[in-house]
């Protein structure tokens, strides 16, 4: 659900950093330039991290792949397992295609952010300031990719970058390796689910990204959340509910259905249809879209598909332990 605002940030934010201010912490760090000896030794030590299934139907496989919007560099370079997965497929089908600005510039001009009173315009600005970005700049945003840059920032904090985000990597792998590279969503479909359908809904998202900003929640669960992951702890992301701090009322389960669950079956139904055509596709889509009985690979199951647990590998049964 962050993953146009990761657009943004490559896009605009680059370079615009500002010293901060008396009483501030010190800037987050910026990320790593990607020099010839950086790539060399990413592809070297390359592992797999993530979560990956294998679904097959009409006698040909496809695959599934739990990613991450913002990663540590080290990351962005597949590992063999999934390499070769992607290798063997004929197209890339991500949320979306994080490399054609193209396709992503409308939503940057749907609707004017709703005008902040004194009280929010001050709370924004502290924790943009925190963050070395210019108020400027990130309030000629939409207000929905104000929360999702400063998040974004934040996770610097903790090594993992917008830059490096998993999705975007495997676009320029597809794109290396002359894969097609389609998207599931629409940006402008995107930047709706994030804003709310009402602009109260939308103060009010904002207001909760800022108190978790402020708090410290929302970079301790975006660590959380990577750094399984990179682990591929699929018990760790299986139980996000329990530990995210964001689904303890009923309002905030609903909302976690919205930004997640609830766009699962349109994708469910695009991919399906991508596989149908005899195209073997490798689908890249945010880890949180896998978990439970609304995410990807259970809808997938329920549409007829082989689903099959490849990372991480499956535990064996206890007959085969012994």
């Amino acid at each position: 659900m962050l993953a146009f605002a990761m657009f943004l940030l490559l896009a605009a934010l680059a370079g615009c950093a500002t010293a901060p201010g008396k009483g501030v912490d010190a800037c987050p760090p910026e990320p790593p330039v990607a020099t010839q000896a950086f790539l060399r030794q990413g592809v070297r030590d390359a592992r797999d991290r993530g979560y990956l299934w294998r679904i097959e139907q009409d006698g040909h496989a496809s695959w599934l792949y739990g990613t991450l919007h913002v990663a540590a560099p080290a990351w962005a370079f597949p590992g063999p397992t999934v390499l070769r997965a992607l290798k063997a497929s004929d197209v890339l089908a991500v949320e979306l295609d994080m490399l054609d600005a193209k396709s992503l510039r409308p939503a940057l001009e749907d609707g004017a952010a709703p005008e902040l009173d004194d009280a929010r315009r001050a709370r924004r600005d502290a924790v943009a300031r925190n963050l070395c970005l210019p108020s400027p700049l990130l309030a000629a945003l939409p207000l929905a990719l104000q929360a999702s840059t400063l998040t974004l920032l934040d996770a610097r904090r903790d090594g993992l970058f917008a830059e490096f985000g998993i999705d975007a990597a495997l676009s320029g792998a597809a794109r290396a390796l002359g894969k097609r590279v389609r998207a599931l969503e629409r940006a402008g479909d995107q930047m709706r689910v994030l804003s709310g359908d009402s602009q109260a809904e939308t103060l009010r998202r904002f207001d909760e990204t800022l108190g978790a900003l402020e708090s410290g929640t929302a970079r301790a669960t975006i660590a959380r959340l990577a750094y399984a992951w990179a682990d591929s702890d699929l018990g760790t992301l299986a139980s996000y509910a329990d530990w995210c701090d964001c689904a303890g009322t009923p309002a905030e389960r609903a909302l976690l259905h919205t930004l997640l669950g609830a766009r699962n079956g349109p994708m469910a139904d695009r991919i399906a249809a991508l596989h149908a055509s005899g195209r073997k596709v490798f689908v890249a889509v945010g880890s949180l879209h896998m978990i439970g009985a609304d995410g990807l690979p259970a809808l997938l199951a329920a549409r007829g598909f082989t689903v099959t647990q490849v990372l991480p590998p499956p535990a064996p049964a206890a007959g085969e332990m012994l």
